[in-house]
């Protein structure tokens, strides 16, 4: 039995590693040294990368019983004391946070127990945003949304428990592996209309990938991990130019640092993102750096599922393209327009996204390669232009040989 926290545990071999990325507010938190400066297409060359969040390996074997690593809060030989808990184990840890499986000694059952990794060295921003994650779970009551059964804070460490799910995650069941349509199809649908439950609650995860959909017994996926997330009706712990989430599943207006943009479409972006991997065992832009992929996702179209995996249907393919669109409102307005659509093809109904016109298409090229394009229309017309003038000399000459005769 398996379970991977919402904050999913990776070896620093990994390429996914450091995929999560975090471009923050431009001064880092009082004691920690700054972080060098990285180019992003679209930011000042000042912004500094806070953090690329190394994800330590997956707890395996004896993990029931082992304790963390050498300073962590269960280090002192299972010494962790939350009262009304009991601590089995650690099940992983991320950038900020470590997750434990414990048990909730009133109610007699098995738990996710998060709490801040930093303990009572976090900073204030981290502490704030981890605030926000508890209470933006909080705020969510769908059956395919990880329920949060208690926050609370014990010796100065916020904590929040949170539902188990023996299952693991969506990404360690992939494994590169790609699903049957409808199954990915009817996946993908789950989903979208649980993130729309979201987006009515004023909740935009920002960061939906398959490290982050949980697994039950039964196979059922839940939404995890807002600690990302942003509140529609409040302010949020990030500013402009910020850049905050997984690469490979990030909308371009999030790749860019435009989180002003930053809304329900980028959600239904990262679906699309999600679906494009179920069809075709990857990502649809994944280099071989973090910065590589952002430029890829600002810069490139996705190549078509159907080239990839031939046996895509093309309605299925024409709504993972339609999420991702390069500019929001050419996506579904809402995640739940994406499910209709998913449940639509599922029923053999007509879709409503719908391949993309050949206009559209050259219409993209030219934008995208604009001055190769314009010196080979220039050619074209030079040769055009000789053709014309050739017919017309030939023409010329040959109706002064009739007038001749």
């Amino acid at each position: 039995m398996s379970h991977t926290p919402p904050d999913e545990p990776r070896s620093p071999n990994d390429p996914e590693a450091s995929s999560q990325v975090t471009v923050d507010a431009p001064a880092p938190a009082s004691g920690d040294s700054e972080a060098p400066a990285l180019a992003v297409p679209g930011l000042p060359s000042s912004e500094p990368v806070e953090s690329t969040q190394t994800r330590l390996p997956a707890v395996t074997g004896d993990w029931a019983t082992r304790p963390g690593p050498e300073g962590s809060p269960a280090a002192s030989n299972g010494s962790l004391i939350i009262p009304g808990y009991e601590i089995l184990g650690e099940l992983g840890r991320g950038g900020m946070g470590v997750v434990y499986k414990a048990r909730q000694t009133r109610v007699k059952r098995v738990v996710a127990l998060k709490m801040i990794l930093a303990g009572g060295h976090a900073s204030p921003d981290d502490l704030a945003r981890f605030r926000a994650e508890a209470e933006a779970i909080a705020r969510l009551q769908h059956p395919n949304i990880v329920q949060i059964y208690e926050v609370g804070e014990h010796e100065g460490r916020p904590f929040y428990s949170m539902e188990f799910c023996p299952g693991g995650s969506l990404d360690r069941k992939l494994r590169g592996t790609p699903l049957l349509p409808h199954e990915a199809a009817r996946l993908v649908e789950t989903l979208a209309r649980a993130v729309q439950s979201a987006h009515e609650h004023q909740v935009i995860h920002r960061d939906l990938k398959p490290a982050n959909v949980l697994l039950v017994d039964d196979g059922t996926p839940k939404v995890t991990d807002f600690g990302l997330a942003k509140k529609m009706d409040e302010a949020g712990q990030t500013v402009s130019g910020a850049i905050m989430g997984t690469p490979s599943y990030m909308a371009p207006e999030q790749a860019g640092g435009k989180s002003k943009e930053v809304g329900p479409a980028t959600d239904v972006y990262a679906l699309g993102a999600i679906l494009y991997e179920l069809l075709v065992g990857r990502p649809p832009f994944k280099a071989a750096t973090p910065m590589d992929t952002l430029l890829e996702v600002l810069q490139n179209d996705p190549v078509s599922p159907r080239q990839l995996q031939s046996k895509t249907p093309r309605d299925l393919e024409a709504i993972v393209l339609k999420c991702l669109e390069k500019a929001p409102q050419r996506r579904y307005g809402t995640a739940a327009e994406l499910a209709a659509d998913l449940r639509r093809w599922q029923s053999g109904e007509p879709v409503l996204a719908q391949p993309p016109s050949l206009l559209y298409v050259l219409g993209k090229s030219v934008r995208r390669h604009r001055l190769p394009l314009g010196a080979a229309a220039a050619v074209l017309l030079a040769a055009i232009i000789g053709v014309v003038a050739y017919i017309v000399q030939i023409n010329a000459a040959l109706e002064g040989q009739t007038t001749a005769r």
